[in-house]
């Protein structure tokens, strides 16, 4: 029978069969697969994975916490210097309308699903008191690569799930060095630890005390030299620059941005070390290297970052809660010094990657993302890969236009602190961001026919929406 399936096919049949034994040794799994009537041989099996394996580029994937538009100097800052993440542009590709969910969490879900995060029950940041997280049920871009024989690997934050349930290895991730809650739902009681799997090694830690940077470099460093032998994928998910800012005593005044500078240049030693590492390890040329911010920066401190020539910032809908930098490397592939201004999301990296491993999308459910490699790949299409933008029930974008179906407030409280200059956009407000990318002039009273448009576009998305909700998973103790 194994003349008879393809290797997508293979792999298919492999994850219906795989999917619930998360707690199963791979021991256990191996003989359960043994077992299971595939008709397809172990023999088999093992040479299309040696098959598959061949040519397959490796995947570092770099996510900063709340680093705004403007804070890189490939994006215009002057204030803090950025010369390795500035070099993936050099070398690569800028995309300027790369979008992403306004905080953390739903971010990270879309990421991990390749879909709107509000589609997976995730459009808010979760919290240990949630008492909830990912949903087993929902196939990570972990899993597909794993599936695709490739080694997984997550180092820093996860935030999808504060639970033992929810840990990355339970998610498709073979290696995990970071963040999670332990103790109490809230309160003291409710304490940070660092993991190493499933086992807490640290405990009553501050995810963004820069004490932990050469902790998580050094975690990242070892997984890329463990399976420098094999195709993998390192999800570096940085705690940094998120709120309390606290540099690594190397990086304390070194910027002209203040402690917010002195962290983002804390991150580029991290980035640099790493493809320092790619270097020595003759890794380069055959990885993709990737980098982006999960929201924009928190604008209600004093010595906040920045998001450039965008409107406002984190929590927000406007194009500075939600357009972030994103950089694309693979040498020889991606042209060098190239930008791309089409609509992009962390919701295309799903359907990306799996295209880059020649494993099929999940095809059982909605995935709201596109592959975008012909855009990383400089090659032309006949029209963009995705027309619309949108953030459920909240704001819609086609093409140039963008629509706030709901009222949008500057972003965190109102303390008095940060820039205070910053106003609300009520709903029905209508921007062309082809002339306007920082939203200050409503085009709404000029256009109607527009804002009919894109509000009755948003109606009919949310209508089939609804009902297509997957929900998140409740803690079982």
């Amino acid at each position: 029978m194994i003349c008879c399936l393809g290797s997508r096919e293979i792999m298919t049949r492999l994850r219906q069969v795989t999917k619930g034994w998360r707690e199963t040794s791979p021991a256990r799994v191996s003989t359960l697969l043994l077992k299971k009537t595939l008709g397809i041989g172990v023999i088999a099996i093992n040479a299309l994975f040696v098959q598959a394996s061949a040519e397959k580029p490796n995947i570092l994937f770099i996510l900063t916490d709340d680093q705004g538009y403007g804070d890189l100097g490939c994006y215009g800052s002057t204030n803090v210097e950025t010369p390795r993440i500035d070099s993936l542009a050099e070398q690569g590709m800028r995309f300027d309308s790369f979008y992403v969910h306004n905080r953390c969490s739903p971010t990270r879900a879309a990421f991990m699903t390749g879909c709107y995060a509000q589609r997976v029950d995730m459009g808010k940041v979760i919290y240990r008191h949630d008492r909830s997280g990912l949903n087993s049920k929902e196939i990570t871009v972990a899993e597909l690569l794993q599936d695709a024989g490739y080694a997984t690997g997550i180092v820093g934050k996860w935030h999808l799930g504060e639970w033992p349930q929810f840990n990355p290895v339970r998610h498709g991730f073979d290696f995990f060095h970071g963040f999670m809650e332990y103790g109490g739902d809230r309160g003291k009681d409710r304490q940070t630890g660092i993991y190493r799997g499933e086992k807490r090694i640290e405990e009553n830690v501050s995810k963004t005390d820069g004490i932990h940077s050469p902790k998580l470099l050094k975690a990242g460093i070892e997984f890329l030299r463990t399976n420098q032998e094999k195709p993998f994928f390192l999800y570096y998910a940085s705690p940094l620059p998120h709120t309390k800012w606290k540099p690594h005593k190397d990086f304390e005044g070194s910027s002209k941005q203040g402690t917010y500078g002195d962290v983002i240049q804390e991150i580029d030693w991290q980035v640099g070390a790493l493809l320092d590492e790619l270097d020595a390890l003759g890794l380069s040329e055959n990885t993709v290297v990737i980098y982006a911010s999960d929201n924009g920066p928190q604008l209600n401190v004093d010595g906040h970052g920045s998001s450039g020539p965008l409107r406002d910032g984190k929590w927000t809908d406007f194009e500075g809660g939600i357009r972030v930098p994103c950089l694309m490397r693979w040498p020889g592939r991606v042209p060098a010094g190239s930008s791309n201004n089409e609509i992009t999301g962390i919701i295309d990296m799903l359907p990306t990657f799996c295209e880059l491993a020649r494993v099929e999308v999940p095809s059982d459910r909605v995935i709201d993302g596109m592959s975008i490699l012909p855009y990383m790949l400089g090659q032309p299409v006949g029209k963009p890969i995705h027309e619309t933008f949108i953030v459920p029930g909240a704001t819609i974008r086609r093409n140039d236009w963008k629509l706030l179906v709901k009222a949008q407030k500057p972003g965190g409280s109102a303390n008095g602190k940060g820039d205070t200059s910053r106003v609300a956009g009520p709903a029905g407000s209508l921007f062309d961001l082809h002339s306007d990318v920082g939203e200050s002039e409503d085009r709404s009273k000029e256009h109607p026919e527009k804002v009919d448009e894109l509000g009755i576009a948003m109606k009919s998305f949310m209508d089939a929406f609804e009902s297509e909700i997957r929900p998140r998973e409740a803690v079982v103790e």
